[in-house]
């Protein structure tokens, strides 16, 4: 009953989220355009074609869609005292910090789930398990909107959440495969691919998109993303906890 009514609570702050900070024609926009001017940008003077850096693509729209609007609603929220009105209610912090990740994994779901329609089928590829990629974008989404979850937590405004978010997000779209595959890279760079949630994202929505499924590599990807998601929650409420007074 417990878990019943924390589900519903979550679930009801997801939805505020997502209609007073996600849902808005700026940010939609913002994860529309933003992955496809960073692969113009890099792709100006290489050989490269946008069909076989879609997944990429895709993965980069759930994590700037699901974590980066994420990353402010929490401090903003802190800075205008309106979360002191969570607090205040008979609501766990676990259960705020997953309604919180809830709004964000949606807005992420949707935005890659339409930038997936737009750019598919204009770059005539085609798309070889259309569930398996829907399910690579669900996994990514949570993650990355837990992520956004994990790195506001500690911050009380924007100025100060919106740096470490950034150069943080930005890294992984350069050390996780979307622009160079992650097997030309220096070692030392592919290890730290592989600590990054945005590599296993791209592995998994690029062996659907091609239909060169391996499965134990799959299933690690999957395995990765989730325990990412857990990782980042939990992390997220035990920093919360340490900066709420």
């Amino acid at each position: 009953m417990v878990k019943t009514k924390s589900i519903i609570q979550a679930v009801h702050i997801a939805k505020k989220d997502a209609k007073v900070y996600f849902f808005k024609w700026p940010n939609v926009t913002f994860g529309l355009f933003l992955p496809a001017i960073i692969y113009l940008a890099f792709s100006v003077g290489r050989p490269t074609e946008i069909s076989s850096t879609i997944p990429g693509l895709v993965a980069m729209a759930a994590l700037f869609g699901a974590g980066a609007i994420q990353s402010i609603a929490l401090p903003l929220e802190r800075a205008k005292g309106t979360f002191d009105r969570l607090l205040a209610a008979p609501v766990s912090l676990t259960t705020i910090i997953v309604g919180k990740a809830l709004g964000g994994f949606f807005f992420g779901v949707v935005l890659s789930l339409a930038y997936s329609l737009i750019v598919i089928p204009l770059s005539g590829a085609t798309l070889t398990y259309p569930l398996l990629f829907a399910f690579g974008i669900i996994l990514s989404s949570f993650a990355f909107s837990a992520l956004g979850a994990c790195i506001s937590a500690p911050f009380r405004d924007i100025p100060e959440a919106m740096p470490p978010a950034t150069l943080l997000r930005v890294s992984m779209v350069f050390l996780s495969g979307v622009l160079i595959p992650v097997a030309t890279m220096p070692n030392v760079l592919q290890l730290i691919a592989y600590l990054l949630p945005l590599t296993y994202a791209v592995d998994m929505m690029q062996q659907a998109m091609t239909g060169q499924i391996v499965s134990q590599l799959f299933l690690l990807d999957s395995a990765a993303l989730i325990l990412f998601s857990v990782f980042f929650l939990t992390a997220a409420v035990l920093i919360l906890k340490r900066t709420i007074h």
